[in-house]
Protein backbone atom coordinates (compact mmCIF):
# COMPACT_ATOMS: atom_id res chain seq x y z
CA UNK A 1 0.00 0.00 0.00
CA UNK A 2 1.46 3.32 -1.05
CA UNK A 3 1.24 6.67 0.70
CA UNK A 4 -1.57 7.92 -1.53
CA UNK A 5 -3.75 4.96 -0.65
CA UNK A 6 -2.93 5.36 3.03
CA UNK A 7 -4.19 8.94 2.84
CA UNK A 8 -7.30 7.77 1.02
CA UNK A 9 -8.05 5.19 3.70
CA UNK A 10 -7.41 7.76 6.42
CA UNK A 11 -9.73 10.20 4.65
CA UNK A 12 -12.46 7.56 4.46
CA UNK A 13 -12.12 6.92 8.20
CA UNK A 14 -12.21 10.63 9.04
CA UNK A 15 -15.28 11.12 6.86
CA UNK A 16 -17.05 8.22 8.57
CA UNK A 17 -16.31 9.74 11.98
CA UNK A 18 -17.38 13.24 10.95
CA UNK A 19 -20.62 12.03 9.42
CA UNK A 20 -21.33 10.00 12.57
CA UNK A 21 -20.86 13.10 14.74
CA UNK A 22 -23.17 15.15 12.53
CA UNK A 23 -25.73 12.34 12.51
CA UNK A 24 -25.80 12.09 16.31
CA UNK A 25 -26.33 15.86 16.67
CA UNK A 26 -29.21 16.10 14.20
CA UNK A 27 -32.70 14.98 15.11
CA UNK A 28 -34.44 11.96 13.64
CA UNK A 29 -36.19 12.90 10.43
CA UNK A 30 -33.15 14.58 8.93
CA UNK A 31 -30.96 12.43 6.74
CA UNK A 32 -27.31 13.30 7.25
CA UNK A 33 -26.64 9.55 7.19
CA UNK A 34 -26.98 9.74 3.39
CA UNK A 35 -23.51 11.29 3.45
CA UNK A 36 -22.10 7.83 4.24
CA UNK A 37 -22.40 7.24 0.49
CA UNK A 38 -19.39 9.55 -0.03
CA UNK A 39 -16.79 7.44 1.82
CA UNK A 40 -18.42 4.35 0.36
CA UNK A 41 -17.94 5.78 -3.12
CA UNK A 42 -14.31 6.61 -2.34
CA UNK A 43 -13.60 2.89 -1.84
CA UNK A 44 -13.70 2.60 -5.62
CA UNK A 45 -10.12 3.92 -5.67
CA UNK A 46 -8.70 1.59 -3.02
CA UNK A 47 -6.75 -1.48 -4.01
CA UNK A 48 -8.54 -3.67 -1.48
CA UNK A 49 -11.21 -5.55 -3.40
CA UNK A 50 -13.71 -5.88 -0.56
CA UNK A 51 -13.20 -2.45 1.04
CA UNK A 52 -16.68 -1.34 -0.08
CA UNK A 53 -18.24 -4.11 2.03
CA UNK A 54 -16.19 -3.09 5.05
CA UNK A 55 -17.22 0.56 4.68
CA UNK A 56 -20.86 -0.45 4.05
CA UNK A 57 -20.82 -2.50 7.25
CA UNK A 58 -19.22 0.34 9.20
CA UNK A 59 -21.69 2.86 7.77
CA UNK A 60 -24.62 0.62 8.68
CA UNK A 61 -23.39 0.18 12.24
CA UNK A 62 -22.64 3.88 12.70
CA UNK A 63 -25.99 4.83 11.22
CA UNK A 64 -27.96 2.64 13.65
CA UNK A 65 -25.86 3.71 16.65
CA UNK A 66 -26.55 7.33 15.69
CA UNK A 67 -30.25 6.42 15.45
CA UNK A 68 -30.21 5.58 19.16
CA UNK A 69 -28.24 8.72 20.04
CA UNK A 70 -30.18 11.24 17.92
CA UNK A 71 -32.89 13.37 19.51
CA UNK A 72 -36.39 12.51 18.25
CA UNK A 73 -38.17 14.86 15.87
CA UNK A 74 -40.40 12.40 14.01
CA UNK A 75 -41.84 9.10 15.25
CA UNK A 76 -39.10 6.54 15.73
CA UNK A 77 -40.60 4.05 13.28
CA UNK A 78 -40.22 6.62 10.47
CA UNK A 79 -36.57 7.24 11.34
CA UNK A 80 -35.94 3.49 11.60
CA UNK A 81 -37.62 2.80 8.25
CA UNK A 82 -35.55 5.51 6.57
CA UNK A 83 -32.36 4.06 7.99
CA UNK A 84 -33.26 0.55 6.93
CA UNK A 85 -33.67 1.83 3.38
CA UNK A 86 -30.33 3.60 3.78
CA UNK A 87 -28.62 0.38 4.90
CA UNK A 88 -30.01 -1.46 1.88
CA UNK A 89 -28.71 1.35 -0.33
CA UNK A 90 -25.22 1.16 1.24
CA UNK A 91 -25.00 -2.58 0.69
CA UNK A 92 -26.30 -2.29 -2.87
CA UNK A 93 -23.77 0.45 -3.66
CA UNK A 94 -20.97 -1.57 -2.07
CA UNK A 95 -21.99 -4.63 -4.08
CA UNK A 96 -21.98 -2.64 -7.31
CA UNK A 97 -18.50 -1.26 -6.60
CA UNK A 98 -17.13 -4.74 -5.81
CA UNK A 99 -18.79 -6.18 -8.93
CA UNK A 100 -17.23 -3.44 -11.04
CA UNK A 101 -13.81 -4.05 -9.50
CA UNK A 102 -14.13 -7.80 -10.19
CA UNK A 103 -15.10 -7.13 -13.80
CA UNK A 104 -12.18 -4.72 -14.24
CA UNK A 105 -9.81 -7.31 -12.79
CA UNK A 106 -11.17 -9.99 -15.11
CA UNK A 107 -10.89 -7.65 -18.08
CA UNK A 108 -7.25 -6.87 -17.31
CA UNK A 109 -6.47 -10.59 -17.04
CA UNK A 110 -8.19 -11.30 -20.35
CA UNK A 111 -6.34 -8.42 -22.00
CA UNK A 112 -3.04 -9.87 -20.76
CA UNK A 113 -3.97 -13.32 -22.10
CA UNK A 114 -4.88 -11.77 -25.43
CA UNK A 115 -1.57 -9.92 -25.54
CA UNK A 116 0.33 -13.15 -24.88
CA UNK A 117 -1.72 -14.97 -27.53
CA UNK A 118 -0.94 -12.20 -30.02
CA UNK A 119 2.79 -12.51 -29.30
CA UNK A 120 2.62 -16.28 -29.86
CA UNK A 121 0.67 -15.94 -33.11
CA UNK A 122 3.08 -13.28 -34.37
CA UNK A 123 5.99 -15.62 -33.69
CA UNK A 124 4.17 -18.44 -35.52
CA UNK A 125 3.57 -16.15 -38.47
CA UNK A 126 7.25 -15.18 -38.50
CA UNK A 127 8.26 -18.84 -38.59
CA UNK A 128 5.82 -19.52 -41.44
CA UNK A 129 7.17 -16.58 -43.47
CA UNK A 130 10.73 -17.80 -42.88
CA UNK A 131 9.79 -21.29 -44.05
CA UNK A 132 8.12 -19.91 -47.17
CA UNK A 133 11.16 -17.76 -47.97
CA UNK A 134 13.44 -20.78 -47.59
CA UNK A 135 11.26 -22.80 -49.92
CA UNK A 136 11.16 -19.93 -52.41
CA UNK A 137 14.95 -19.70 -52.38
CA UNK A 138 15.26 -23.43 -52.95
CA UNK A 139 12.69 -23.24 -55.72
CA UNK A 140 14.62 -20.56 -57.56
CA UNK A 141 17.81 -22.64 -57.30
CA UNK A 142 16.32 -25.89 -58.48
CA UNK A 143 13.60 -25.08 -60.98
CA UNK A 144 14.37 -28.26 -62.85
CA UNK A 145 13.04 -30.61 -60.17
CA UNK A 146 9.51 -29.45 -59.09
CA UNK A 147 8.46 -32.70 -57.30
CA UNK A 148 11.43 -32.40 -54.96
CA UNK A 149 10.58 -28.77 -54.17
CA UNK A 150 6.98 -29.73 -53.50
CA UNK A 151 8.09 -32.46 -51.09
CA UNK A 152 10.50 -30.08 -49.36
CA UNK A 153 7.73 -27.47 -49.08
CA UNK A 154 5.35 -30.03 -47.58
CA UNK A 155 7.95 -31.13 -45.02
CA UNK A 156 8.78 -27.58 -43.95
CA UNK A 157 5.13 -26.54 -43.67
CA UNK A 158 4.34 -29.74 -41.73
CA UNK A 159 7.30 -29.14 -39.42
CA UNK A 160 6.25 -25.52 -38.89
CA UNK A 161 2.65 -26.48 -38.13
CA UNK A 162 3.77 -29.23 -35.79
CA UNK A 163 5.71 -26.74 -33.70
Amino acid sequence: MNAQETWLNLGIGVLLGAIFLVDTRMALGYTPWLLYAIPLGLTYWTSQLYAPFIVAAGSTILMFVAYDLSPPLVPEYIGLTNRIFGAVMFWALGSLIVAYKLLALRLSRLAEQLRMELVERTQDLGRAVSALRAVEEQGSRAERNPPEISDQFKREVTDMLAT
